[in-house]
């Protein structure tokens, strides 16, 4: 192999397996949230507290949420939630629509 074509293992673009985890699962929640009625999306590169957020017109409501592993703990899971207690303590946020 000549030189010109020899590549090292960091000039090949790797798939990030968590990365590629991670948003499959997120997609499954839009679809999920879709079938339900619901206006649904997800934020793309997101490293907010929000990967996905779903609509309920009739009800009023906002969901905002965060996909984690299945293999997160509940103290993880607890810690999240207190982080970010300010969202209604379930990530939910009611709206009025006009």
């Amino acid at each position: 192999m000549s030189q010109d074509y020899a590549l090292t293992i960091t000039e090949i673009n790797m798939p990030n397996r968590k990365y590629e985890k991670g948003r499959r699962k997120e997609y499954k929640i839009v679809h999920e949230e879709r079938d339900q009625g619901r206006i649904a999306f997800r934020s793309a590169g997101s490293h907010s507290p929000i990967d996905v957020v779903s609509i309920d017109i009739l009800r009023k409501t906002i969901w905002l949420i965060q996909s984690k592993p299945d293999t997160y703990s509940k103290g993880q899971t607890d810690k999240l939630k207190e982080q970010n207690k300010d969202l209604n303590n379930m990530f939910v946020v009611v709206f009025d629509v006009r």
